[in-house]
């Protein structure tokens, strides 16, 4: 199991230096909480991440090869893709990219993003004791 990058995303990783990388599918490196549909369980948003060396969540479990070595990703999220190789590559626009296997579109929205130097927040759900259910 690998992931392949067309030359644009190619370019785009490289250009962050020496990093980690990581497979974020459900908002694990995130500044912020946000808001997912519950019928998506939590899978809206394709991404990969790069952090600095070292600081890939203990979360990120798993790992595919590349060029660039090693990309982690949550391991049970893997079923996504059936443990196949994963294609990023730049279609009809240069700004979106797609995140594919031989068989499947994943992605028609992926992001390559730099996070170095950021904290991701608690992405757990928080039960407000201020709401009418808890009381």
């Amino acid at each position: 199991m690998k992931i392949i990058f067309d030359e644009l995303a190619t370019e785009k990783i490289k250009s962050f230096g020496a990093v980690d990388l990581a497979l974020d599918f459900n908002h694990t490196l995130s500044e912020t909480n946000t808001e997912v549909d519950a019928c998506a369980g939590g899978i809206s948003r394709w991404r990969l991440v790069a952090v600095d060396k070292g600081t890939t969540p203990g979360t990120f479990d798993g790992k595919m090869e590349s060029e660039f070595g090693s990309i982690y990703f949550q391991d049970w999220g893997k079923f996504f893709w059936d443990e196949h190789d994963l294609k990023v590559g730049h279609e009809g626009s240069f700004n979106l990219m797609t995140l594919k296997t031989d068989w499947d579109t994943i992605s028609n929205n992926f992001l390559i993003v730099d996070f170095r130097g950021k904290s991701n927040v608690d992405n757990k759900l928080v039960q407000n004791e201020n709401l009418e259910i808890f009381k």
